[in-house]
């Protein structure tokens, strides 16, 4: 049995439980150790909640959700719903009250797993006014013991408690039932629950699978949120699928630490975290000689010009290798060695990965591949895998999956991986696929040669006054590429020009206002001083070069607050809500359009 010809994931998950037995299928860092978990305790586990689960009343059909940071436990619950036949709804733990309260009553969930007592508090006041919950699952026995100050209703019960009885026996599962209610974080309007089966999410990691030749020998190092669907797929079913490891990141600030602990051979990743890695490196070099920087930059266009034949699997001329060795002894190997000495993927997904940060890596000889996908597409779509690379694309189609082209460049999805549709919402489900099962991604491609490239999302294409059509994430890749702009929102529908939003990278701007004599201001201070603004009006300047006459900003105003989640301008996969900021920011966006 192996993910193509499975009945359910649970049913995969229990044969490779047997297949693999006291090896170790997850990690987890306690008291500054790691915790082995094997595959048969995981498994003993699920089939005991399983049944505990089916003690206080719930059944095949039944939401389950589950509030709390990738660990074990994690797991556990979940193959415990899908072993039960229940569906899986994930909750990221950094979603506001109201938006979890939105998924809790969209989906009719009746039991909630949560970790942590803050998180517990949280759930008990908004479950308290939702009929359907009638259990709370505190995955941790003392957040439930030592807090006697929750309501009566829903009841809280431990997982340990749930886990006392006998294991359930096995449930014939079906690749038709559904597994998960996925809600999509959304950039307008309230998130909708994506309906994925069994049969979409085990086709997803067959040709996962298949792309990557992922097998037992791989280990990754999980830090994305096992909510989120790219994570989910592709870091725990599909390895779990190919009889890998997960180890479990103690949280962002240690990932860096933890990566050399672990020694991953794949990592999945954001690009936020890598232009991060990417400007932290550069901050450092800032501080080194003249003649240190200068063998940098050689080694990354010496780097770069054998990642060219890397890209399509072609052979590196034994001249470039010579001029590769000794950049690979003095400079490059020390970024390689940030993400340990295994590594055969480091793969970025859920935004677009930046053109100068794609160049930087692969220059530095890292596996770094590029994906594309959807919550609705079970998620992965595309890869630009290794030796077939061409830059600028998020690759070609994984095996089993159609793409093509609408009259207005919508790229199209077809495949057994598509979602059954959005929960309760039948209308959006037929806007979403159309009569011939073909998923309407909203996002605008072009396909050459099989490779595709996205352009933007098609209903956040800004219309100026003039007519031109402007795609307001290229313009916003453009300004984050410069290393002292964390946030950009570009703005301008049926406006002249546009314009921009900035929040800046604070800890540049502290740097730049030291070296300006400036003093101990605040953020907002600094922003008002005509040094300052001229700094960045500098920066525009040079980015407007870049773009053509009617892309051009015409204006930008600097921020002393960040964009955030709580405040709706985000989405839980840090994706900007851009009515929510125009709606925050209107006053500050028609000052820049009358100045």
């Amino acid at each position: 049995m192996d993910a193509r010809t499975a009945p359910s994931l649970s049913q995969l998950f229990q044969t490779q439980a047997g297949q693999y037995g006291s090896r170790a299928f997850l990690r987890e860092r306690v008291a500054g150790k790691w915790i082995d978990h094997s595959w048969s305790e995981l498994a003993a586990a699920s089939r005991r909640l399983q049944a505990g689960l089916a003690g206080i009343g719930l059944g095949p059909g039944d939401r389950i959700a589950i509030l709390a940071d990738n660990c074990p436990q994690w797991v556990v619950i979940d193959q415990a719903a899908l072993g039960l036949g229940a569906v899986v709804v994930p909750l990221y733990p950094t979603s506001s009250a109201e938006e979890i309260g939105h998924v809790l009553r969209d989906s009719g969930s009746r039991a909630v797993a949560v970790r942590g007592l803050e998180h517990l508090r949280k759930l008990s006041a908004i479950c308290a006014t939702i009929p359907t919950v009638t259990a709370l699952i505190a995955i941790d026995p003392e957040t439930a013991l030592a807090d006697g100050g929750l309501p009566s209703t829903p009841a809280v019960l431990t997982l340990a408690q749930l886990s006392e009885g006998r294991e359930a026996p096995p449930r014939e599962g079906r690749r038709d039932e559904l597994a998960t209610i996925i809600y999509t974080s959304g950039t307008t309007g309230a998130s909708k629950g994506v309906m994925l089966t069994h049969g979409n999410l085990l086709s997803n990691c067959a040709a996962a699978l298949a792309a990557l030749n992922l097998d037992d020998r791989d280990e990754t190092l999980s830090f994305l949120p096992l909510a989120h669907s790219f994570e989910r797929t592709a870091g725990y079913y599909t390895v779990m699928a190919g009889g890998g490891t997960i180890a479990y990141a103690e949280g962002l600030g240690q990932i860096a630490a933890n990566l050399l602990q672990v020694n991953p051979t794949v990592v999945l990743t954001v690009p936020r975290l890598l232009e991060v890695i990417h400007d932290r490196i550069l901050r450092t070099l800032d501080k080194a000689p003249g003649w240190r920087k200068a063998l940098f930059a050689q080694a990354l266009r010496i780097g770069a010009r054998a990642a060219t034949y890397r890209f399509r699997g072609a052979p590196i001329p034994l001249y470039r290798r010579a001029q590769m060795a000794p950049m690979r002894a003095l400079v490059l190997r020390r970024i390689r060695a940030l993400f340990g000495n295994r590594l055969r993927y480091l793969i970025a997904g859920g935004a677009p990965l930046p053109k100068d940060i794609f160049e930087f890596f692969s220059a530095a000889e890292l596996p770094l591949v590029e994906g594309y996908g959807l919550t609705e597409a079970a998620p992965v779509v595309a890869v630009n895998l290794l030796g077939q690379t061409r830059p600028g694309t998020v690759g070609r189609p994984l095996s089993g999956i159609e793409v093509r082209l609408a009259a207005d460049g919508e790229l199209l999805i077809h495949g057994p991986n598509v979602m059954q549709g959005y929960f309760n919402l039948p209308a959006d489900s037929r806007e979403a696929i159309d009569e011939q099962g073909w998923l309407h991604s909203g996002d605008i491609a072009t396909i050459e040669d099989g490779y595709i490239a996205i352009r933007d999302r098609k209903k956040e294409i800004i219309v100026l006054s003039g007519g031109k059509n402007v795609p307001p994430a290229a313009l916003e890749a453009k300004l984050l590429a410069d290393p002292t702009i964390a946030q950009a929102c570009v703005v301008g529908d049926r406006r002249k020009h546009p314009a921009a939003l900035l929040v800046p990278s604070f800890e540049r701007l502290e740097e730049f206002a030291n070296q300006q004599g400036l003093g101990d201001r605040s953020h907002q201070e600094l922003l008002e001083d005509p040094l300052v603004r001229d700094w960045y009006h500098q920066r525009m300047r040079q980015i407007n070069r870049q773009l053509g006459d009617y892309e051009r900003l015409g204006s930008f105003m600097l921020l002393a607050t960040p964009f955030t989640q709580e405040r709706g301008e985000l989405t839980p996969t840090l994706k900007l809500r851009r009515k929510a900021i125009i709606e925050h920011y209107q006053r500050e966006i028609e000052r820049m359009y009358q100045g």
